[in-house]
């Protein structure tokens, strides 16, 4: 028992040292690169970036710092004869190294945690206050969408000559609305506009009491959230005897007929890495009704829940390495074997995802190959380290 709190003691106070080292030197690194930038720029600006930035810098070094955690502690036990003179007392090396595997448990818990909730959040305003120029060249965001076409989830069909994200505004519109099936009602209209939530300026009467000068307090009205308005058109009623009722109108409010909202058409989130599961879902439904395509989403979907694996699984492979003594191959020889495997996971990763986005694979293989074939690795190496 104190000696499985001496190994854990070693192996957490060796991965937070790394862990942290590798945090600063990444934010070092990518400063400098922006400098340019950040002297154009607010300081808060930059204060604001890589605070938003350090859970994914936190989630991406992780992997890395398990790995040369488990090598640097276990390695260095070995080397002083320690784990084999607990193999002398009885004890199997594998059980000896069970509660370093229970951590890497809760870590890669952890890290599945910090994917699902934090990482979409801090990802978004991210991406909002400096998106890099390489990856505006490679994806950039769509800002705004011509010859339109969405199926509502709410048996709407809209289509727009033009959308724009940032405007909310849709020009040349033709909307259809189904009831049971049919065909219910047609518009036909020059502008689409988002009208945004009313914001009154009321003053409290507790306010009015403390202070003769009251400050004004915004209240959201509750009963108006946002509607579509539809502008200088026509509306064209069908109805079930087949006559046709065709009505003209400069303003028509769409509260009543459709629960769409922006972010339907356009959302400001448009990669895995700013949404969570149940947006990216979401995102792949409505594509599909617009007869998109949704191999991206699918992809980043089913990596949601496997990216997190890659921390147990370069753990298993730190541990097949360092465990045992040996004086043809000393720690170095290790550490840089071990260092080759777990950058070669994450190309290998990167490239199972690629394939996935390009339709070469499935997406929900494409999320997991890399980790279906790192662990046959360390399983591999396991059984011939433990002989189990």
């Amino acid at each position: 028992m104190k000696f499985s709190r001496y190994l854990v003691f070693n192996f957490i106070k060796m991965f937070l040292l790394v862990l942290l080292g590798a945090i600063f030197m990444f934010i070092v690194i990518d400063f400098v690169g922006n400098i340019r930038v950040w002297l154009a720029r607010d300081l808060k600006d930059a204060e604001d970036y890589y605070i938003a930035y350090f859970p994914y810098i936190l989630y991406l070094v992780t992997p890395v710092a398990l790995f040369i955690g488990v090598v640097a502690s276990v390695g260095n036990m070995a080397r002083h004869l320690e784990m084999m003179a607990i193999q002398e007392s009885g004890l199997s090396p594998f059980r000896v190294l069970v509660p370093i595997f229970g951590v890497g448990l809760l870590l890669t818990a952890g890290s599945w945690y910090l994917d699902a909730n934090v990482l979409p959040d801090a990802n978004h305003k991210r991406y909002e206050i400096m998106e890099p120029m390489s990856q505006q060249r490679r994806d950039p965001r769509i800002k705004d969408k011509r010859d339109f076409a969405y199926i509502g989830g709410d048996k709407t069909s809209w289509y727009m000559k033009m959308y724009g994200g940032d405007s909310k505004l849709g020009r040349d519109v033709l909307l259809l609305i189904y009831r049971n099936g049919d065909l219910a009602e047609r518009y036909d209209a020059r502008r689409l506009r988002w009208i945004a939530p009313v914001v009154d300026t009321v003053k409290t009467t507790a306010e009015k009491d403390t202070s003769s000068h009251p400050l004004p307090k915004k209240v959201v009205n509750v009963e108006d959230s946002g509607y579509w308005q539809l502008e200088e058109g026509y509306q064209r009623v069908f109805q079930k005897d087949g006559t046709i009722t065709v009505r003209h109108f400069v303003r028509e409010s769409l509260k009543q007929k459709t629960s769409l909202r922006p972010e339907d058409f356009l959302d400001e989130r448009q990669r895995g890495d700013e949404m969570d599961a149940k947006t990216i879902l979401r995102r792949i439904e409505a594509l599909r009704r617009s007869g998109e395509s949704t191999r991206k989403l699918e992809t980043a979907y089913y990596f949601k829940f496997s990216g997190s694996m890659m921390n147990f699984l370069v753990l298993l492979i730190g541990a097949a390495l360092a465990h045992r003594f040996s004086r043809s191959g000393g720690l170095s020889q290790k550490f840089g074997v071990g260092i080759f495997l777990v950058f070669s996971y994450y190309v290998v990763i990167r490239i199972g995802l690629k394939m996935g986005e390009n339709g070469v694979l499935s997406p929900f293989l494409s999320a997991w190959i890399g980790h279906i074939i790192f662990a046959i690795i360390a399983v591999f190496m396991l059984q011939r380290s433990f002989r189990l």
